[in-house]
């Protein structure tokens, strides 16, 4: 009977020690430390929304705490890597390495497009743990190696940042590093504005024609608007269709308005010179010119504001 006693009190006691253990991890959830050193950028694919990363992934724990079987029990919530190598595993020390490459996906921002920013990210959370258990942390010592490159992007630096992500009722600690990247200023003027001004530009010589020859005049507005279109369709292609307007689209409909007062300016011209009235043409001619200056400052404006 006291043996009977004794036992019930050892599995009583033991069950409570077991709760409070539990309790206090509910409390205290383990912490471990992740860091990423980026080696290199290998490919950014606008129209596609991905991106190709190559980097070493590391992450530091206390083995009294948390098993490294266990640590390694992570997954990349924005991607799927086709290579995942172990570099370096040891418990006692409480140290896992990976060397990663692979292709993420980002739904990017072409807002401002072609003078934008992008954020590449790497996420990941543990595939069982959630962040009553585990929380992770970023490691200082995580950095983008000085000859990572993204041919046509500048790395502006990076960021480490812990989220928490609710599935239903668990909510899961996310890590993300991010990286940023922004185009050069000159080469997306060289490239994206200075073209379609000098086409514009060409346009507006129609000015100077006499309004005798409205049929040149006219004959250059419309050469030069397929022009300007056929630009227009090549610098979207480089990125995915999109439900809003970009940069690129809402300067793009300035100089259609501008080839639209162009040639309208000279079909009245041309309706005038047929009616005889040369004179009247000469005169609407130069007022024109004058509005545009006006049309082309309220444009600017316009663009600046948006």
């Amino acid at each position: 009977m006291a043996l009977a006693i004794m036992l019930i009190f050892v599995f009583m006691f033991g069950f409570a020690m077991l709760h409070c253990v539990k309790a206090e991890n509910l409390e205290n959830p383990t912490r471990v430390y992740v860091g990423i050193w980026l080696v290199n950028v290998e490919k950014v694919d606008l129209s596609a929304s991905s991106y190709r990363l190559d980097f070493y992934l590391w992450f530091k724990f206390n083995s009294s705490e948390i098993s490294l079987e266990n640590v390694a029990k992570f997954e990349f919530v924005n991607g799927a890597p086709t290579k995942i190598d172990t570099v370096e595993a040891d418990e006692e020390d409480g140290y896992l390495e990976y060397r990663v490459r692979g292709e993420f996906i980002k739904t990017f921002d072409f807002t401002r497009y072609p003078f934008e920013t992008h954020t590449l990210t790497i996420e990941l959370e543990h595939k069982n743990l959630n962040a009553s258990n585990l929380i992770l942390e970023p490691d200082s010592t995580s950095t983008i190696d000085e000859t990572a490159n993204v041919a046509g992007w500048d790395i502006a630096g990076f960021e480490q940042t812990i989220t928490e992500h609710a599935y239903g009722n668990d909510t899961y600690s996310r890590f993300v590093f991010s990286i940023y990247l922004k185009r050069p200023t000159l080469s997306a003027f060289v490239k994206s504005v200075l073209p379609i001004t000098a086409i514009t530009t060409i346009s507006l010589l129609t000015f100077f024609i006499s309004p005798q020859n409205f049929s040149q005049r006219i004959s250059l507005g419309v050469t030069t608007l397929m022009s300007a279109t056929a630009f227009h369709l090549a610098l979207l292609s480089g990125i995915p269709a999109v439900g809003y307007l970009t940069l690129a689209d809402r300067m793009m409909l300035s100089v259609y308005v501008i080839f639209l007062y162009n040639l309208s300016a000279s079909v009245y011209i041309m309706k005038l010179v047929d009616a005889k009235k040369t004179e009247e043409a000469q005169k609407f001619n130069t007022k024109a010119m004058k509005l545009l200056a006006l049309l082309i400052i309220t444009l600017i404006l316009i663009q600046t504001i948006t």
